[in-house]
């Protein structure tokens, strides 16, 4: 019984250890602006429970998956957007239109990188279907 307890215990303190530091949700949606080739991508940052996290430090950059030494985007700091708490948009401006792994490094107050492939054409952003 006193074994079972203990075992109990343990595992209450991992549980709520882990919502503590578990899994983040990093959302991104890319959309174009207006210049030829770029695009704004807001990164909506969840905890594991759905709240907003806020003052996040968060980074995003872009490879082109066809030719990553010859095409890609230096990181750019993405900005908290006001009045939408766990929301951050920040710019990307490629060099051609086509399919790119867009990188969203979240550093603070937890890391965590997330890598989604996106189509991104003149007019419109889609994600890239899994191969």
């Amino acid at each position: 019984m006193k074994r079972t307890r203990v075992a109990l215990i343990a595992a209450v303190v991992a549980t709520a250890a882990s919502a503590k530091t578990g899994y983040i949700n990093l959302e991104l949606t890319c959309k174009p602006a207006s210049t030829s080739l770029a695009y704004l991508c807001t990164v909506k940052a969840t905890d594991p429970i759905g709240k907003p996290i806020e003052h996040a430090v968060i980074t995003l950059s872009a490879d082109m998956p066809a030719m990553a030494m010859a095409h890609n985007v230096s990181p750019v700091e993405a900005q908290a957007i006001e009045g939408r708490p766990g929301e951050y948009r920040g710019p990307i401006m490629l060099e051609m239109p086509g399919e790119w792994a867009v990188k969203v490094h979240m550093k603070a107050p937890q890391t965590k990188v997330v890598v989604q492939k996106l189509q991104f054409e003149k007019d419109s952003v889609s994600p890239v279907a899994r191969r």
